[in-house]
């Protein structure tokens, strides 16, 4: 088994992630072990079930000793009651790198949560201010908005799976050094495809950076965006970064229905995620943040940014 470095921890696997930093631990933070047959469940109730791609399900099974997640495609995960311990039983239909994908982003997120997390779907980088973090549905430009703030001086703390720790000083903790982007994004950066085989209806996958661009210590939460992209009309002139902060009951509404399990937890534990969600929202500042739509003009939100956040030393770190 190696060990490698993810989400402020340890994560010891029988599964090898080539995208992760392997590293010495004599006390890993999660055990993953790949075993031939799922365990018979006498008693499970549903949290939640969701689609990952067109006509495939994951369901989320809460039982007396833990978590179960049933994917379609790639298997069986088993996590236990403190989300220590992951056991992976393989599917019909799979790729290592689906399986990799399904560990590092709702599997994790539910041992996280587990531990007694708020796991955020968005994106988050760290400045010289604090980390920021980035929430919005689908297409709205949280991983391309880290990724530019990234190359300018801020560092990349996570993308697509946000850990936060709700106990004070609320912190955000690194996470999977990896930017997922769509197309069009992908082309303004020059970034390829991978080799392995995609998911259908993935995104292409950035995680070859410099070590400079990357942030593995946990970082004081100093904001919290919910993107906004407003559509600009052809030879209009974009209106101006702008951002408006949220009174904290909208705010934690906002960050329940950005969290990764929000859609796909019932009973205590949603009141769980509400209560760190309301946490959070009492503590840390929630804006509304609005900007122009498409890559013209994500010079100018990254500025604004670093001049909120950043000050001399990103500035300095752009320069």
């Amino acid at each position: 088994m190696r060990t490698y470095q993810v989400f402020g921890g340890a994560l010891r696997s029988d599964i090898d992630f080539p995208e992760l930093r392997t590293i010495e631990s004599n006390a890993p933070s999660w055990t993953l072990r790949a075993t031939p047959r799922a365990p018979a469940l006498p008693s499970s109730t549903s949290l939640g079930r969701a689609e990952i791609i067109p006509g495939f399900f994951v369901e989320l099974l809460r039982h007396a000793h833990g978590f179960r997640f049933v994917f379609d495609d790639t298997g069986v995960f088993d996590i236990s009651e403190n989300g220590r311990d992951i056991a992976w039983t393989a599917g019909p239909h799979f790729e290592d790198s689906w399986v990799r994908a399904d560990v590092t982003g709702r599997v994790m997120a539910v041992a996280l949560h587990a531990s007694g997390h708020l796991v955020l779907h968005g994106s988050a980088v760290s400045t010289a201010g604090g980390a920021i973090a980035f929430l919005a549905p689908k297409f709205h430009g949280k991983s391309t908005l880290a990724l530019a703030l990234a190359r300018a001086g801020a560092k990349l703390l996570t993308d697509d799976v946000i850990p936060v720790d709700p106990r004070p000083p609320i912190q955000a903790i690194p996470g999977v050094h990896q930017v997922k982007l769509w197309q069009d994004s992908a082309s303004h950066f020059g970034v390829d495809r991978e080799t392995e085989i995609p998911r259908p209806g993935s995104k292409h996958l950035l995680h070859d950076f410099d070590d400079n661009m990357l942030s593995n210590e946990r970082a004081p939460l100093a904001a919290i965006y919910l993107l906004s992209p407003v559509m600009v009309a052809e030879g209009a002139i974009a209106p101006p970064v702008a951002r408006a902060r949220m009174h904290s009951v909208p705010s934690a509404l906002a960050l329940v229905r950005h969290s990764i399990m929000g859609s796909m937890l019932s009973g205590v534990e949603a009141q769980r995620v509400i209560d760190r969600a309301t946490t959070v929202a009492e503590e840390v500042p929630v804006y509304q943040l609005t900007v122009a739509a498409g890559m013209e003009r994500i010079g100018d939100t990254v500025d604004q940014l670093l001049a909120w956040h950043g000050g001399a030393v990103a500035a300095e770190a752009r320069a």
